[in-house]
């Protein structure tokens, strides 16, 4: 297995791996999150509900207490009526009170605020349909129990009216059973409701219902007269069974906080996978890029070698035949001596091209700017490369196009335009024709040369300008080289603040285009 699979298996087992099983795991357990977050909620609405009836069951028996502090303080009848009428102002919802034994006579019965309400009706109906009722809390009021109970009187019915019935802890002329006669609605509007809006601040919306009625008879929010999501958390009102008190979240529902939390820890589940995996992804590109780098750096190493081994090898070998003599001519040793110069001028451009790639690589290498006419830096090239070009076959034409000036160190970009001329030439095959030509693209001059050789595929095109790159198939691997020419003008390119750029096809040769910015 080679280093990059290994370590895309590593990358895989240690990173991604893990993070797989844990976002299934998570994605999985959401279900699970939604009930438990639901849960919480509703015991906390629950809590808010049971608060609102703890404070309307404390009303009641404060109403209680002030009613037998008052009996103990009245004595006379005619005060007990004042008192309880007094009583009444200064406590929205209550219609009337009344004070009756446990025999049935309407002369035992006693009615504060009695308006077109006849105590023969309240005398009828309470002897007749509660004696069990009144049973029932004496028996609790024998044990200390004081307990209220909440009936309805048919004279009240039709208004909707409850009655709150207790047993006083002290008698008054024998008169031992109490009844607080309530407008619910009243009662809920005018003193539950300022609790409500305490507990309800701007998080929650409480409201109060009727049984069978889904528009609200009072709310906290402005919504009475309109109906309430059905899904609303209600509790009964402890004495007022035909009302129940409803809670929801302001401006949302339970239902929506569980979605938008799930839904929200999903989307932190996905960006996390994502964020890893942008990270391996990112690693992967950098060690693949490091062990291709590596792998080039190496076939560089060789081929340099291989490079540097053959003139010095050529070099070695005539040397030592005009060393020992075996040369009889003149005619031939001024060939030997020719070939020994050839081999060493190769051997220097390659250490030359070496050296300056590194050099530029630190960046020690600084550039001598200049005011610079393309044109006639191509022409001193063409000047010196015209008698190798024409000895070694290759017909060329140079169009000198009409260019401003650039700014540019003239070195470097003879250097730029060499090496894409050796390379035209090393690539060519048969057909050794080469065309140049310098000309205004947009606002850029620029230089391009044509060949018509081997060609590069697409996939190598993108990989040609990296350092120590090296076509490794077909009929580019075949040719001599460091892999360094097109690195290296990419990076002088680069450096003047211009371009380089390759279009090719395999078998139909290639054009390099070189661009430049040119001076204001």
């Amino acid at each position: 297995m080679n280093p990059l699979k290994k370590i895309t298996l590593v990358l895989l087992l240690v990173f991604l791996l893990p993070a797989i099983f844990y976002s299934a795991y998570e994605i999985s357990s959401l279900n699970q999150d939604e009930e438990m977050i639901n849960e919480i909620y509703q015991n906390q609405l629950d809590a808010i509900l049971y608060s609102a009836n703890q404070y309307s069951d404390d009303i009641i028996k404060k109403w209680i207490s002030e009613i037998e502090s008052r009996i103990r303080e009245d004595r006379e009848a005619i005060n007990i009526q004042e008192s309880f009428s007094e009583f009444m102002q200064f406590n929205p919802g209550i219609v009337l009170m009344f004070m009756s034994d446990t025999l049935p006579d309407t002369k035992n019965i006693i009615i504060a605020n009695t308006e077109n309400v006849p105590d023969t009706l309240i005398y009828e109906d309470f002897y007749s349909n509660y004696s069990e009722t009144t049973a029932r809390l004496l028996g609790y009021a024998e044990v200390d129990y004081q307990k209220l109970e909440p009936i309805k009187l048919k004279q009240f019915e039709s208004a909707g009216y409850l009655t709150l019935l207790f047993i006083l802890k002290e008698s008054y002329e024998n008169k031992i059973i109490c009844g607080i006669v309530l407008d619910p609605q009243l009662f809920i509007t005018e003193v539950l409701g300022p609790r409500l809006q305490t507990i309800a601040q701007d998080k929650f919306i409480l409201s109060a219902f009727r049984n069978g009625q889904r528009n609200p008879v009072y709310s906290t929010a402005d919504t009475v007269g309109r109906e309430i999501d059905p899904k609303v958390q209600t509790k009964e009102l402890w004495f007022l069974p035909d009302y129940t008190l409803g809670i929801t979240l302001a401006g949302t529902s339970i239902e929506n906080v569980v979605k938008d939390r799930t839904r929200t820890n999903l989307i932190l589940i996905l960006i996390l996978d994502l964020i890893l995996l942008m990270g391996v992804g990112y690693a992967y590109s950098n060690i693949r890029r490091e062990i291709k780098l590596a792998q080039n750096k190496s076939d560089f190493v060789s081929n340099v070698s291989h490079e540097l081994r053959t003139p010095l090898a050529v070099i070695s070998m005539f040397a030592e035949t005009l060393e020992l003599g075996r040369v009889q001519t003149e005619e031939k040793k001024v060939e030997y001596y020719r070939i020994i110069s050839k081999e060493t001028q190769r051997l220097t451009g390659i250490v030359n091209r070496i050296l300056n790639f590194s050099s530029r690589d630190a960046n020690k290498k600084p550039m001598r700017i200049e005011n610079l006419d393309l044109n006639s830096v191509v022409e001193e090239i063409l000047e010196t490369y015209s008698f190798h070009l024409e000895n070694n076959n290759y017909s060329y034409t140079f169009d000198a196009g009409d260019i401003p000036v650039i700014e540019a160190d003239k070195e470097a970009i003879s250097e730029v335009i060499i090496n894409l001329l050796d390379n035209a030439m090393k690539y060519s095959n048969s057909k050794r024709r080469i065309i140049m030509q310098t000309n205004m693209k947009g606002k850029y001059a620029s230089f391009s040369i044509k060949d018509s050789g081997v060609g590069i595929s697409k996939q190598d095109q993108k990989h040609i300008f990296d350092k120590f790159y090296r076509v490794s198939t077909g009929d580019l691997a075949n040719k001599k080289g460091t892999g360094l020419g097109l690195s290296l003008s990419k990076q002088i390119m680069d450096e003047h603040k211009g371009k380089i750029e390759v279009n090719s096809e395999p078998g139909k040769g290639s054009t390099f285009t070189l661009t430049f910015p040119i001076k204001d």
